[in-house]
């Protein structure tokens, strides 16, 4: 699912900067707000697992901390350097601009939208931001902040897990629905208004059994008023629980599909890499010079491989001895068998 999410991401991207004519009609099946809510949904329910199998808070953000950070910081520092090779700025103005140093220091404290652009780098194109995919970040990090202090609610001051979800879960609806409504949907998406799809995560991973059980029931429901909702209504109200239902159902009705990750995380690195590497396609305008069919499959395949390198040189690395181990072994099965 996450590699479905994270290709989804990738695309509406590419069709959105590539501005091609023939690639527009095709926006529409890629969604990628609607992958992202399904990264949230997922994400509350595999951190709430790790979370309840330690709750030594220093082990758990190093976890995190070791998960993110490492490919993270390499991204935004690769691109704040190699960019100034097709900057229209010199290589002085460039590293001496006020501007460069901003994009620094904001994204790589994971605040982005302080200054995503680098000075005289893809001015011609539709957007000016590297890496515009990274806004989602932060959230990520607020997700991980706050997860400890829900089970501190729950645990120590004997919060009742349902009344305090519940209400986290409004919350997040009523300020979503609040900020759609007077047209500031930049706000809405943040933090607040992410949070049902984290919270929903994280209930159905403390009631897995219950779900599983009634899943077969479940289904047709929650996809006809997920239907309702999200194209009819266009409203955001039980989306959260019906869509996250949706992608808990499939993730656990189809075990096939867990191939995806048998030799690798690679969706982090799809998520982080493909927007600077559409960026430089379009600024070399490359969608037409060799067209958008062959410059399209060309970005998914470099997407793709640096997403791999990432994952083997980078990010396996700090990752708990256990699962390095279990990656090797399965590689090195692979490569018998070959």
């Amino acid at each position: 699912m996450r590699v479905l999410f994270a290709s989804t991401v990738a695309i509406a991207h590419l069709i959105k900067l590539a501005q091609i004519p023939e690639l527009q009609p095709y926006i529409h099946l890629f969604n990628a707000r609607l992958a992202i809510d399904g990264f949230f949904i997922i994400s509350g329910f595999l951190i709430a697992k790790s979370y309840e199998r330690n709750k030594n808070f220093k082990i758990y953000i190093e976890k995190r901390i070791k998960r993110i950070v490492p490919a993270y910081f390499f991204v935004i520092l690769f691109c704040g350097l190699s960019f100034s090779l097709i900057s229209t700025n010199t290589m002085s103005e460039y590293f001496f601009n006020l501007q460069f140093w901003k994009y620094l220091l904001a994204n790589l404290s994971f605040q982005n939208y302080f200054e995503p652009c680098l000075p005289g780098v893809f001015n011609n194109n539709l957007l000016c931001a590297v890496n515009g995919a990274l806004w989602t970040i932060k959230i990520e990090e607020a997700f991980y902040l706050l997860l400890p202090i829900f089970y501190y609610l729950i645990d120590f001051k004997k919060v009742n897990v349902y009344l305090l979800s519940a209400i986290i879960y409004i919350v997040s609806i009523v300020y979503f629905n609040y900020f759609s409504v007077i047209d500031m949907y930049r706000i809405a998406k943040q933090l607040p208004g992410a949070l049902a799809f984290f919270i929903t995560g994280v209930v159905f991973f403390k009631n897995f059994n219950l779900l599983i059980k009634w899943k077969h029931y479940l289904i047709v429901p929650c996809f006809l008023f997920f239907i309702l909702e999200q194209y009819v209504f266009q409203t955001q109200i039980l989306k959260p629980i019906t869509f996250g239902f949706m992608v808990f159902y499939i993730a656990y009705s189809f075990s096939w599909l867990n191939n995806f990750g048998k030799y690798g995380d690679f969706t982090y690195g799809i998520y982080i890499y493909h927007f600077p590497i559409i960026q430089v396609f379009v600024y070399y305008d490359l969608f037409n010079k060799y067209g958008y069919i062959s410059a399209s499959f060309l970005v998914l395949m470099l997407v793709l491989v640096a997403s791999i390198a990432s994952w083997y040189l980078l990010e396996l690395r700090y990752l708990s001895k256990n699962r390095k181990l279990r990656y090797q072994k399965i590689n090195i099965e692979w490569f018998s068998n070959k």
